[in-house]
């Protein structure tokens, strides 16, 4: 006697990931209110991830630049790592990049 097997539902993996859209750039600009120690200090505890050899070179590349590139992720995190280096007190933009 042959038992049914239930047909099983295939799922899409794609189906359920959010699309992220492109890059964004969370953008540090160089100001004169912040010693460079905070500023690296600050980048450290603001951006996951981030090590205080990271921190100082972007903080000297904003120094030398006017800007540099903290870190480039999906738009909504750029915004989020935006907010947290603004609360702090340094100049910070995003854009796309």
């Amino acid at each position: 006697m042959a038992t049914a097997h239930p047909i099983k539902e295939k799922r899409s993996r794609t189906g359920n990931k959010a699309r992220l859209g492109l890059p964004w750039n969370v953008v540090l600009h160089n100001d004169w209110n912040n010693s460079m120690p905070r500023v690296v200090v600050v980048l450290k505890r603001a951006i996951p991830g981030m090590t205080y050899k990271r921190a100082a070179a972007v903080m000297y590349e904003a120094h030398r630049n006017g800007r540099a590139v903290v870190k480039s992720c999906h738009k909504e995190l750029a915004e989020l790592y935006e907010e947290r280096l603004l609360g702090k007190g340094l100049s910070a933009s995003i854009e796309p990049a």
